[in-house]
């Protein structure tokens, strides 16, 4: 079968779920290969450290943007083409990155990497399109194993090769990022048919993120179910941006200890993703689990917040990022149901903006309440609202998938 013809058929699910996985988590070792050096870069320009922040705001806030109208597109065009897009904007991103030259490069590659970065969500897209609804939450699950996994990887590769050189590390991603345009090209196929597109020509409006968000919301029941999601990011985001300087304040912790946590709770997301999920979700359901994941995360927080010792920090967590490994599949199966096929890209990609404005509002106002109020306090304050958002969860009724979504669902799947 020749690529084009195969690109026109529904791709057999367990290949093309490992191809993506693959992809996702190339995406995301990329993305945190440059945590160790990036300070280090920005310092080469500017001593201050609004600029070091201001990479993620600007990457965040561009995303923001962007994220919306590319997962509209790929309704229209398919997953692949805007995959292939993505994925390559990245790749020059990381480039301008590694080059720099002046501060204001780096913004720039930023802002391209955020305008492009549509990869995951597309992903995310590209899953629901292989899968059937009740396996939904299962193959979620890639994606927490991807960021389980990429955060393992990702820092790890990124501090050996800072050790050579920091530009290394940068280089390397973009490298990584060019491997993933050449595994979409040509081993992976369209996931979404022309019969199953969404037809109506783009409008002006479809370029502005908040038409997006505001028609998403409108949907019934939708509209609730990403205001948990956002207010969930809202809480972990900021305790998590500031969890390192906490730990250095308190307990005086040194910067391997910080990374060997970090790691630890890395794998106890992935082990979550690939052991645990497909055997509790389909017993429990997605509802239960991500009131048990958000409460968990609470409690979690409070305990980090209260320890009298750093040693304690590694099981709390541990426990932590354990809980936390079930929001991502039960939340994205949550929302899927309750949109159409031909709306699944831009439901991922409006879930993807709404994380991106979080992983920016989040961390600024834990920056402020840690400094204003009390340190420690974004851990307390975050443990509320994700209280709040299990409330408010309570509420939701689950949506089953309409008998329009289960009969567009892929033969190759059932």
């Amino acid at each position: 079968m020749t690529q084009q013809s195969e690109s026109t058929s529904t791709p057999a699910p367990k290949r093309a779920l490992g191809v993506i996985f693959f992809i996702m988590l190339m995406d995301v070792v990329g993305l945190t290969i440059l945590m160790p050096v990036a300070p280090y870069i920005v310092q080469r320009y500017s001593g201050d450290a609004l600029m070091v922040t201001l990479l993620t705001a600007i990457y965040a806030a561009a995303q923001f943007v962007a994220a919306p109208f590319l997962g509209k597109l790929s309704d229209r065009v398919g997953r692949r083409p805007v995959l292939l897009a993505c994925v390559f904007g990245s790749a020059i991103g990381y480039f301008m990155f590694g080059i720099g030259g002046a501060l204001w490069i780096l913004f720039v590659s930023r802002l391209i990497d955020g305008f492009t970065g549509g990869n995951m969500s597309t992903a995310a897209a590209y899953i629901v399109d292989v899968s059937k609804p009740e396996e939904r939450a299962k193959n979620f699950t890639l994606m927490g194993m991807a960021f389980g996994l990429g955060f393992i990887v990702g820092p790890a590769v990124g501090g050996a090769l800072g050790q050579i050189s920091l530009d290394l590390p940068v280089f390397a991603a973009g490298v990584v990022a060019l491997i993933s345009v050449g595994l979409i090209f040509f081993l992976l196929p369209e996931s979404l048919p022309k019969e199953r597109r969404e037809t109506a020509p783009l409008r002006l409006s479809d370029f502005n993120p908040l038409a997006s968000i505001g028609y998403m919301l409108r949907k019934p029941g939708l509209g609730v179910i990403l205001l948990v999601y956002a207010l969930f990011n809202f809480a972990f985001d900021g305790a998590n941006s500031i969890s390192g300087v906490f730990f250095l304040d308190k307990f005086a912790a040194q910067p391997g200890q910080i990374g060997l946590f970090l790691i630890l709770a890395g794998i106890a997301t992935a082990f979550v993703q690939a052991v645990l999920i497909g055997r509790l979700v389909p017993k429990y359901g997605e509802k239960r689990m991500a009131l048990v994941a958000m409460i968990g995360n609470a409690v979690g927080a409070l305990l980090i917040f209260a320890a009298p010792a750093f040693w304690l920090i590694f099981p709390i967590g541990l426990a932590q990022a354990a809980v936390t490994g079930f929001i991502w599949s039960t939340m994205g199966t949550l929302a899927a149901n309750r949109v159409s096929e031909r709306e699944q890209g831009q439901l991922a990609g409006v879930n993807t903006a709404v994380a991106g404005l979080m992983a920016a509002l989040g961390p600024l106002w834990a920056g402020v309440v840690y400094d204003k109020v009390a340190p420690g306090s974004p851990f307390w304050m975050g443990a509320i609202i994700m209280l709040v958002a299990c409330v408010i969860l309570i509420r939701v009724k689950v949506a089953r998938p309409t008998q329009t979504q289960l009969s567009a669902q892929p033969a190759a799947g059932r």
